[in-house]
């Protein structure tokens, strides 16, 4: 069976560079996934539309229909796992109530829910751009670490002041282990409301037993506790949980290693 990973993404040019970062990172080796990018450019709600009717429909075969298509050559037998990248993009219809919007992201959880099948959905929180939310001295966490919808137009430059780790290009496996860190504790606080230091893998393992379960319960926390009431999202990266959900568990005993993250609190995910 091939052993080849296919990477849908919302965009192009941040996510061609986070795409070319995990490749050369963690899928260089001869025993590693081949791994594929496809940039969909485009919301999902378009490649929902064309499979939420149709369970034995095949998704690539739906991408490959686009236009500028480059992955023509590809069928499924081809590709092992499809991963879907997407934005949470709340701002992008005024016109539906966040009740109404929460609906489609759950229809999407529903739809896209493995990755053997129609894929697998990870959703940034707000956008690609969380995977820099983040400093290299965790006790100087962003003072904006929630970000109203109204204002994901102005997210990018928030990001671009304040962060350490700007340029994806220079990340090496050491930031991803540490980005990856900081992404756990983020889950945990929004998931329990209180800060604990994640030691073992046990922990946080029944996150991904269940298909999508993770990305289920992470948007349950975010419309339960701030979009609803607050008309927020806090800041979340679906790039490090994606390569701890695929590596497992060898993948979490390098990232524990790193004791900066004792450091804060994550007060401001509680």
């Amino acid at each position: 069976m091939s052993n080849t990973i296919l990477f849908v993404f919302e965009g192009e040019i941040l996510e061609g560079n986070i795409f070319n970062n995990i490749k050369d990172t963690f899928f260089s080796t001869p025993e590693s996934a081949t791994t594929i990018k496809y940039s969909f450019c485009a919301e999902i709600f378009q490649l929902w539309n064309n499979v939420k009717d149709d369970p034995d429909l095949d998704i690539l075969e739906v991408l490959k229909e686009r236009p500028d298509s480059d992955i023509d050559n590809l069928t499924r037998k081809d590709v092992s796992e499809v991963h879907l990248f997407f934005d949470h993009d709340a701002h992008s219809r005024p016109e539906e109530t966040q009740e109404e919007y929460n609906l489609k992201i759950n229809n999407l959880l529903e739809t896209f829910n493995n990755e053997f099948e129609r894929g697998k959905l990870w959703i940034s929180y707000p956008m690609a751009e969380a995977i820099k939310h983040c400093k290299t001295k965790p006790e100087n966490c962003f003072k904006d670490s929630t970000i109203n919808i109204s204002e994901y137009k102005n997210y990018k430059n928030l990001v671009n002041e304040n962060s350490d780790f700007k340029n994806i290009k220079e990340y090496d496996e050491n930031t991803w282990f540490y980005l990856t860190n900081i992404n756990i504790q983020r889950v945990f606080c929004l998931i329990n409301n209180s800060y604990k230091e994640i030691t073992g893998y046990n922990e946080i393992n029944e996150w991904f037993e269940d298909n999508a379960i993770i990305t289920k319960i992470i948007h349950e926390k975010q419309f339960d506790k701030f979009i609803k009431p607050k008309n927020e999202v806090v800041a979340l990266s679906p790039f490090p949980l994606f390569l701890l959900y695929h590596f497992g568990e060898s993948f979490f005993n390098n990232c524990k290693k790193d004791e900066r993250i004792k450091t804060c609190s994550f007060f401001c995910y509680q």
